[in-house]
């Protein structure tokens, strides 16, 4: 089973604990969100991929009978500008992951992913930032699930054995070599490599559970980083799904979090990215309601 698989796996399981009229409000608001041509926009502009895997993908947990598929489906047939990196590579091979599984084909031209994808490759199994030859924690990561989501065998080991290096020693990873602060989001990815590849050992899964437990905010989110002053739901979100892949019994207050996962919902649909974001979006949607489905998961074992 792919990662893509098994994380989708674990957040249906939650997802389907969630109280209908809570999925009944976020479905009409993420269908709401849908421009007249089918994609999804950031909050503001026209639609983007980007956006548009974000919401297929929050819609694919709590409403997969929605009419926004078919839609989407059709917005991404039509003829838009080719991704030149490996965010948007992502994003459309996503798309079509989600489509596909519902019956509705689209046709991507895979050589020229193919070619983009390699744009960011390194020889050493690792992936660069886009515009650089810089490895970067976050494109080892969209790399590698790029290319098992195009069927293309892939030396994961290697992408992961890249990445390990940027290990801090607070425990967490940085995105790049040069930056010596560890990052949340940075972490997740890495260690997402690790499970790829056969698991973090003992002595990372123990310092990743160490590091993201700092990160916990007084708001009861995660932090970024060690200097963000509250946390944020990106964090949150990630930061919760990598202790879960580290440890059964993640070193944080629950409770605190699950509150700030409510603090950042708004009362007609959507989420926003902090408690001083007033506003929401697709993208933010997907991480509220993945992080909400996760403790229902973690609720379901114990």
């Amino acid at each position: 089973m792919g990662y893509l698989d098994m994380l989708a796996e674990m957040l249906r399981e939650g997802a389907e604990r969630l109280g209908d009229r809570f999925r009944a409000a976020q479905a009409t608001w993420l269908e709401a969100q849908q421009r007249p041509d089918g994609g999804f926009p950031g909050r503001d502009g026209p639609s983007d991929a980007y956006y548009t895997d974000f919401a297929l993908r929050a819609l694919d947990l709590i409403a997969p009978d929605s009419p926004a598929f078919a839609r989407a489906a059709a917005w991404l047939a039509s003829d838009r500008p080719v991704p030149g990196d490996l965010v948007g590579a992502f994003a459309e091979l996503s798309c079509r992951r989600t489509l596909s599984a519902r019956g509705l084909a689209v046709r991507l031209d895979e050589e020229l992913l193919t070619g983009v994808i390699a744009v960011q490759a390194l020889d050493d199994g690792g992936f660069a930032a886009v515009g650089s030859r810089e490895l970067s924690a976050y494109a080892g990561f969209l790399g590698a699930i790029c290319r098992e989501m195009l069927g293309e065998p892939a030396d994961v080991a290697r992408a992961a054995d890249a990445v390990r290096p940027l290990r801090r020693a607070d425990g967490g990873f940085a995105e790049r070599a040069r930056e010596a602060r560890a990052q949340t989001s940075a972490t997740a990815a890495a260690v997402a490599l690790l499970v790829m590849a056969g698991g973090p050992t003992t002595d990372e899964a123990e310092g990743v559970a160490r590091f993201l437990a700092e990160m916990q905010a007084p708001d009861g989110g995660l932090r970024a980083h060690a200097d963000a002053l509250e946390g944020d739901l990106l964090s949150t979100f990630t930061g919760l799904l990598t202790l879960l892949a580290v440890t059964d019994q993640p070193p944080i207050d629950v409770p605190a979090l699950a509150r700030f996962v409510r603090t950042v919902a708004r009362p007609g649909g959507g989420f926003g990215a902090c408690p001083t974001d007033t506003g929401a979006d697709v993208e933010y949607a997907y991480y509220g309601i993945a992080t909400l489905a996760l403790l229902r998961t973690m609720a379901g074992e114990r």
